[in-house]
């Protein structure tokens, strides 16, 4: 199983739930062994990466902190990445939330169908070959099935 990424950027704007503060967000391909990396890009590209140590809080929207610097509801966007089973990309946002769209993860699953994915050429950790969740119909997707994901198209 190889790592992937998106094919090509995609952006978005609104306004944040929990702030009412305008942002937007550009997704853009990252290189293999990445992960998922928000950049904060009103403050310099800061980055927040995508981990279990930089999760805040978790009350009404999960929101992740690095040094300091705080990002708020990020789960939503992050349920598409992983159900599009996306393991490389940068999340470039230039406020202090993930704007909310429609309240789920559907326009970013959008965001993800119009960006495609690829397979980069390194395969991808053990820990990361997990089934995922497949728009659609609600069905499990299992990484060695991909082409049964219609929202999602994993080329090469």
């Amino acid at each position: 199983m190889f790592q992937t990424t998106i094919i090509r950027e995609a952006h978005s704007e609104g306004v944040g739930l929990h702030t009412g503060v305008f942002g937007h967000i550009r997704l853009v391909p990252a290189p293999a062994d990445t992960g998922i990396v928000f950049r904060r890009i009103d403050l310099d590209n800061f980055p927040i990466e995508a981990q279990g140590h930089n999760v805040a809080k978790v009350s009404y929207a999960t929101s992740l902190m690095k040094q300091g610097v705080l990002l708020s509801t990020t789960e939503h966007i992050l349920a598409a990445i992983y159900s599009c089973g996306i393991d490389n990309i940068f999340i470039d946002i230039d406020s202090i939330e993930i704007p909310i769209l429609d309240g789920s993860a559907e326009p970013f699953m959008r965001m993800l169908e119009h960006a495609g994915v690829r397979k980069l050429q390194l395969s991808q950790t053990a820990a990361a070959r997990s089934p995922r969740a497949c728009h659609g119909q609600g069905s499990q997707l299992s990484r060695g099935n991909e082409e049964s994901c219609p929202g999602c198209r994993h080329g090469d």
